[in-house]
C-alpha cells in the first residue's frame, strides 16, 4: 500500500517505507543535514535535520519512518532556532571567511558566521592528492563511514573525546597511511575538510566537453583544460539519463589515466626485450609495416581486437583497419568473450538496453542483478539507490551478500547463483498465477511455463528462502519492472532475466525493459559500427557488402572472420602472425594466464592506449600512445543508444586520439582516403548506417540523441 503524507502542506505518495528525510526530499524540500548521504546508513549525528511532526514534536527526520497520515513541518519556529543554535557552535570553531560546500549554504542560509581561529597543525597537504585541513572538520563521521561501509577499508577514525574529539588518519597523516586514493572520503565530506587537490588548485584556461567511458552509461562531463593538460573535471546533468553526481569514477578515475607512472610519455617499441620510447611516426611505421607483411602472407592469420570504450568513429575506423587495410574479418569487440553479450545480441537483436535509461525513474520496481552496480557503474547505481531511498520506486537485489545496494533493497536475493535464482522467480511467477507474458513472447515464455510446480525446489537451490523469492515476485508483477544487470561472465544471467521481463509483460512496455551494463571489456556498443567478424556497420551482414566496397572502393571479404575468442585460440596454437589490440585484453578476465600466453605466442603484437598496460609490458612489440577519455572527441554510445559528442580541446602530445591513429594505420596501410577529423570518419559511417544518419555534428553539438537500431527509425528525440 502507498504511503502517504503531508510535507509543508504538499501531499506526498512513497510506493515504499523510507524516512521523512527521503520523503522531504522527493518532494522538493530541502531539509538541512550535514551527516546524511544516502550511499550511507542514517548516523543523526548533526541533529540538522530536525523537524516538527504533529502531535509528536520534535524528531530527526534522517532516522524517523515516515508513516501514512503523518503532517511534517520543516521550517517551524522552534526547528529553526535549533538549526540555528547548532550552526553557532559548529561556526565558534570554524575558521572565519567563506565556508565551502554543504557547510557554507546552510550557514549563509541561516544567517551565522564562522569565529574560529587557524590551527596550522591540524593542516596536512602531504598526500599527492587528497588535502586535509581538520579545523574545517564538524565531526559529521561521513568519513570514517564511508571508508568503512562504503570502501571497506579503516582508514579514518576519532581520536580524544569531548571538545577535543578530532577525526584523523589511521596512521595520523594519509601520506603514510594506506589509502588507495577513491577519495570517497572526499566526497561524502560537507565541510571541506578533506578535499581533492587537484580540482582544488585547478585555475582552467579553457574548457573542452566530454563522455566518460569509465562505465556503460557514458555520462556527460565537462573537462577544464591548462594548456593542454585536463585539470578538472564536472559531471553535466543533460536530462538524458541518471546523473553521475554520486559517481566516483567518472569524477576522480580520469587522474589515473593521465597522471600516473604507467602512462608513458611516447609510444614504445621492444629493442632487446625492453620497450622504449620512440616517436609516434616511428611507431606507426613499425606497426603498419608488421601488419601489412602478415596479412600479404595470410590475410586470415592478422586480427583486430578492441578491448577498450572507444569513440564511435575509431571503431569505425577499426573495422576498416581490418576489412579495408589488412583483407581480413577478423575483428571483433573483447565483449563477445562474455556469454551475456552474446545472450544479448541474440535474444534482443543487439547489445544495447531495451530501454532508455530516462525511463528508470517511470519504474513502479527495479530489478538489480548482479554485485557491485554502485562500484561498477556509480552514477545509475546511485540513482537507483535514490529512487529507492526516496520511495519512489521498490527494489528487489539479486546480488549476493553483503553488496552495498543492500541497505536500500526492499527484497535482496542473497545469492551468488544469480541464473538459478532467476529460475526461480520464472517459476514463482507462473505458481502464483502472477506471468504476463508480452505479447508474441512464445518460445521464451514457453519454456518458462515448464517450471510450472518448481519454484520451491528452484529456491532451494539457490540458497533462497522461498517467502523472499515470493514476495520478490509480486513485486516484479506489478510493475512496470525495469531490470538492470551488472553482467559478468557467468553464462545465463542475461537470457534468464530476459525472459523474466518477458514472463511479467516488462519488455516494449513504458518504463520497463532490460538494461545489460558490462563491468569487464564494456565495448560491446563498438559492434554497431562494424568491429565484429560477421556484421559490418549498422548490424548489416556481409551479403550487403556490395554498397560497402563502392564506399570504401575496396572488396571486403565474404567469409566471416574469427571472434575474439577463435582469434585468441588460433594464437594459442600458432596460427595468428600479426595482431592489434586497442585496450587492456588480459587483466579484466579469469583467464588473463591464459590469453597471455596465446598472446605470447603471436610474432607481433601491438597494443593502443592511455597506458602501458598488463598485455602491452608481457605481449606487446609495439604500443600506440593514445588520449584518455578526458582528452577524445567523436561521438560516444551508451548502453541505451545516446550519443553524446565529445570535444576536448586537444590531447596531449604525443598522445593520439584513438581516430588518428586508426586513420594513420589505414593511410599507411594503403587505403585512399585520409581523414582529416574524426567529423569526416562520422559523416562516412551515417552515410552508410541509416539509423545514424540524422546525428549530425551539429545537432549533437545541441544534445544528445537516441539511436533506435532495432527499429530502423533512425536517430530518434530524447524519449
Amino acid at each position: 500500500m502507498p504511503i502517504r503524507l503531508r510535507v509543508d502542506g504538499r501531499e506526498v505518495v512513497l510506493e515504499r517505507p523510507t524516512t521523512i528525510l527521503n520523503a522531504a526530499r522527493a518532494a522538493g524540500v530541502d531539509v538541512p543535514s550535514l551527516c546524511y548521504d544516502e550511499r550511507l546508513d542514517p548516523y543523526g549525528s548533526c541533529r540538522l535535520c530536525l523537524v516538527e511532526v504533529k502531535g509528536r514534536g520534535l524528531v530527526a527526520a534522517c532516522t524517523t519512518p515516515a508513516e501514512d497520515g503523518m503532517e511534517v513541518e520543516t521550517e517551524t519556529p522552534e526547528v529553526v532556532r535549533h538549526r540555528r543554535q547548532i550552526l553557532s557552535m559548529l561556526a565558534e570553531r570554524y575558521p572565519a571567511g567563506q565556508a565551502p560546500g554543504r557547510l557554507g549554504e546552510l550557514l549563509r542560509r541561516y544567517g551565522v558566521e564562522p569565529s574560529g581561529v587557524e590551527d596550522p597543525r591540524l593542516v596536512d597537504d602531504r598526500h599527492p592528492w587528497i588535502g586535509v585541513d581538520l579545523n574545517r572538520c564538524v565531526l559529521c563521521f561521513n568519513c570514517v563511514r564511508a571508508c568503512e561501509g562504503y570502501v571497506g577499508r579503516l582508514i579514518w577514525r576519532a581520536a580524544y573525546r569531548g571538545r577535543q574529539t578530532l577525526v584523523i588518519p589511521e596512521t595520523g597523516s594519509l601520506s603514510t597511511s594506506s589509502c588507495i586514493s577513491c577519495r570517497a572520503c572526499v566526497d561524502v565530506c560537507p565541510s571541506g575538510a578533506i578535499f581533492d587537490k587537484v580540482m582544488a588548485s585547478a585555475r582552467p584556461t579553457a574548457w573542452g566537453q566530454a563522455a566518460c567511458s569509465l562505465c556503460s552509461v557514458s555520462c556527460p562531463v565537462r573537462v577544464g583544460y591548462e594548456g593542454d593538460r585536463p585539470v578538472y573535471v564536472e559531471v553535466v546533468n543533460d536530462g538524458a539519463g541518471p546523473s553521475a553526481a554520486g559517481c566516483l569514477k567518472g569524477r576522480y578515475r580520469w587522474e589515473d589515466l593521465v597522471y600516473v607512472p604507467e602512462r608513458p610519455q611516447a609510444s614504445l617499441l621492444r629493442r632487446d626485450g625492453r620497450l622504449v620510447p620512440v616517436s609516434t611516426d616511428e611507431a606507426l611505421d613499425e606497426v603498419a609495416r608488421a601488419l601489412r607483411e602478415a596479412a600479404r602472407e595470410d590475410p586470415r592469420s592478422v586480427g583486430v581486437i578492441v578491448a577498450s570504450r572507444l569513440p564511435m568513429e575509431a571503431y569505425y575506423l577499426a573495422q576498416l583497419v581490418a576489412r579495408v587495410g589488412l583483407g581480413t574479418n577478423n575483428v571483433d569487440v573483447a565483449a563477445s568473450l562474455l556469454p551475456s553479450y552474446r545472450e544479448a545480441v541474440e535474444l534482443a537483436g543487439s547489445p544495447l538496453s531495451t530501454m532508455p535509461l530516462e525511463r528508470l525513474s517511470r519504474s513502479r520496481t527495479i530489478v538489480v542483478v548482479g554485485g557491485g552496480l554502485e562500484e561498477a557503474h556509480g552514477g545509475l547505481g546511485h540513482f537507483v539507490r535514490l529512487r529507492a531511498l526516496h520511495g519512489e520506486a521498490r527494489l528487489v537485489l539479486v546480488a549476493p551478500e553483503g553488496d552495498r545496494l543492500a541497505s536500500a533493497a526492499d527484497v535482496h536475493l542473497a545469492t551468488g547463483e544469480l541464473a538459478g535464482a532467476l529460475r526461480a522467480l520464472e517459476s514463482a511467477l507462473v505458481d502464483l498465477g502472477l506471468a504476463r507474458p508480452t505479447a508474441g513472447g512464445g518460445e521464451l515464455s514457453s519454456r518458462a511455463f515448464s517450471l510450472r510446480g518448481r519454484h520451491r525446489d528452484l529456491s532451494s537451490s539457490a540458497g533462497l528462502d522461498v517467502r523472499v523469492v515470493e514476495e520478490a515476485a509480486r513485486l516484479i508483477s506489478d510493475g512496470p519492472t525495469s531490470f538492470v544487470l551488472e553482467l559478468n561472465d557467468e553464462e545465463g544471467v542475461y537470457r534468464e532475466a530476459y525472459v523474466l521481463a518477458e514472463l511479467s509483460g516488462n519488455i516494449g512496455r513504458e518504463g520497463a525493459g532490460v538494461v545489460p551494463l558490462l563491468s569487464a571489456y564494456d565495448n560491446a556498443e563498438g559492434s554497431l559500427a562494424g568491429v565484429a567478424p560477421d556484421r559490418l556497420p549498422g548490424l548489416v551482414g556481409l551479403e550487403e557488402r556490395g554498397r560497402f566496397e563502392e564506399a570504401w572502393r575496396a572488396r571486403v571479404p565474404d567469409e566471416p572472420g574469427m571472434s575474439t575468442g577463435e582469434i585468441l585460440e588460433a594464437a594459442a596454437e600458432g596460427r595468428m602472425r600479426a595482431l592489434l589490440v586497442v585496450g587492456e585484453l588480459a587483466s579484466p578476465s579469469r583467464l588473463r594466464e591464459q590469453i597471455l600466453e596465446a598472446l605470447r605466442r603471436v610474432p607481433f603484437v601491438a597494443t593502443v592506449g592511455p597506458l602501458a598496460s598488463t598485455t602491452t609490458l608481457s605481449a606487446s612489440r609495439a604500443h600506440l600512445l593514445s588520449a584518455s577519455h578526458v582528452e577524445e572527441e567523436g561521438v560516444y554510445m551508451a548502453v541505451d543508444g545516446t550519443l553524446r559528442l565529445a570535444k576536448g580541446t586537444r590531447a596531449r602530445a604525443p598522445a593520439m586520439r584513438a581516430w588518428e591513429i586508426m586513420s594513420s594505420l589505414l593511410s599507411r596501410l594503403g587505403h585512399w582516403r585520409r581523414y582529416g577529423s574524426a567529423s569526416e570518419a562520422w559523416d562516412e559511417l551515417r552515410s552508410l548506417v541509416p539509423w545514424l544518419s540524422g546525428a549530425t555534428y551539429e545537432r549533437l553539438s545541441a544534445g544528445p540523441l537516441r539511436a533506435l537500431p532495432r527499429s530502423g527509425e533512425g536517430i530518434g528525440p530524447r524519449p
